[in-house]
């Protein structure tokens, strides 16, 4: 029964995460539950999951959908995840160990050396990043922190999408950024961790999130 509950709980996860299930968007238990090719028991028990992870919202008498935040609720998204991210790569500066640096380093060069004109690699650089930002998250050895963090860097890339569909992606800019994040860390200074994480959570929030108009958006 646990193999099957996980299953279905990635299984679902990853088809809202990458907009199969677009938010808002019924999720009935006996069709997913052929989809996957499990029982409905297993498929109840993922879904409870991803409704403490956010991702999922129940209505009573009405069953579970994907969860749909509005602008405000994302916007409110970006913030706490700039105060928590940036807290928590102030205390990765002095924790972070010396084979994270080197997954850091090697992320960023992976996403440096993507064709960001194509939306194959868009979706790479899009997943890159996340570990990136992972790292930092499980670098802070706080496991309460990082499940916070972990849940805000599950956003369903189709919500993002919706919010960015006219804006230039400046993916340039995101990589310089991971630049300064990753001297940071390896320097050990814990402020300028802090702030340049929260500066570069901040850059990226779309600007039609942004009160008082648009700009260009980069990954976070």
């Amino acid at each position: 029964m646990a193999n099957a509950a996980e299953r279905a709980y990635r299984a679902i996860r990853e088809a809202i995460l990458h907009g199969q299930f677009v938010p808002g968007a019924p999720l009935r238990e006996e069709m997913l539950a052929a989809v996957i090719g499990v029982s409905r028991t297993p498929v109840r028990d993922a879904l409870r999951r991803l409704l403490a992870d956010g991702l999922v919202e129940t209505m009573r008498n009405q069953g579970s959908f994907v969860a749909a935040l509005g602008p405000e609720e994302l916007a409110d998204e970006f913030a706490l995840r700039g105060l928590l991210e940036g807290f928590a790569a102030r205390k990765a500066a002095s924790r972070i160990t010396a084979g994270e640096l080197a997954e850091m380093e090697a992320l960023a060069g992976r996403m440096e050396s993507l064709d960001h004109a194509t939306e194959g690699g868009i979706a790479t650089f899009a997943e890159l990043n996340t570990r990136f930002h992972v790292v930092i998250a499980r670098a802070a050895r706080s496991r309460r922190l990082e499940a916070m963090l972990l849940r805000m860097l599950q956003a369903p890339l189709v919500l993002l999408k919706e919010y960015r569909l006219h804006e230039p992606v400046g993916i340039a800019r995101s990589n310089r950024q991971h630049r300064e994040i990753l001297a940071a860390l390896a320097a050990g200074n814990a402020e300028w961790a802090a702030l340049a994480v929260s500066a570069h959570i901040a850059s990226t929030v779309p600007g039609t999130l942004r009160a008082g108009g648009a700009s260009s958006t980069d990954g976070a």
